[in-house]
């Protein structure tokens, strides 16, 4: 995409956006991505550790475990999943104990996925386990650094009103 100098693409309104400054920084968005990238994998052998497939298996959990109550469709787009990735998903976690899934009384159509008491052993084990990843990767930041980069990510994170795609 082409910015014009007044800071919007050709043929687009203007977002209201500053122009893009060039004065030679590093491109955030491949910082955000590595920096993703590197939490991933220290996340993805985190959950391989304690039986899960990797860091999806855990967020799924975790969803399960904080969310409302949904129907598996509902719990795929709030995560940004397709439909077939997030049954292909449930069924692992169901196959392994930690999920059970009931029909909907409202849509005998719809599936409702519940933790089972292994499912929410292991979600707060591996969230324990992700606490010290985290621990361990933010080492080299001063705490009050660790409580800033976490207010600007949330800050950043905040979804824009249609924001779309898988946040795993």
């Amino acid at each position: 995409m082409r910015v014009s100098t007044a800071g919007q693409a050709a043929g687009e309104p203007d977002s209201g956006c500053p122009p893009p400054a060039d004065d030679g920084r590093p491109d955030l968005t491949w910082l955000l991505h590595r920096a993703a990238q590197n939490m991933r994998i220290a996340f993805d052998e985190t959950a391989r550790a304690h039986g899960l497939a990797g860091a999806r298996d855990w967020i799924v959990l975790s969803a399960l475990s904080t969310g409302p109550r949904q129907t598996q469709l509902a719990l795929a787009q709030s995560l940004g999943l397709d439909k077939t990735t997030m049954t292909s998903l449930l069924d692992r976690l169901e196959g392994r104990g930690l999920v059970t899934r009931s029909t909907d009384r409202h849509d005998r159509r719809a599936r409702i996925p519940e933790l089972t008491p292994d499912g929410h052993r292991i979600q707060a084990e591996v969230a324990l386990a992700r606490d010290n990843v985290e621990a361990c990767l933010l080492a080299a930041f001063t705490p009050r650094e660790q409580h800033q980069l976490r207010e600007l990510l949330t800050r950043l994170a905040t979804p824009a009103p249609h924001a779309t795609g898988s946040c795993i």
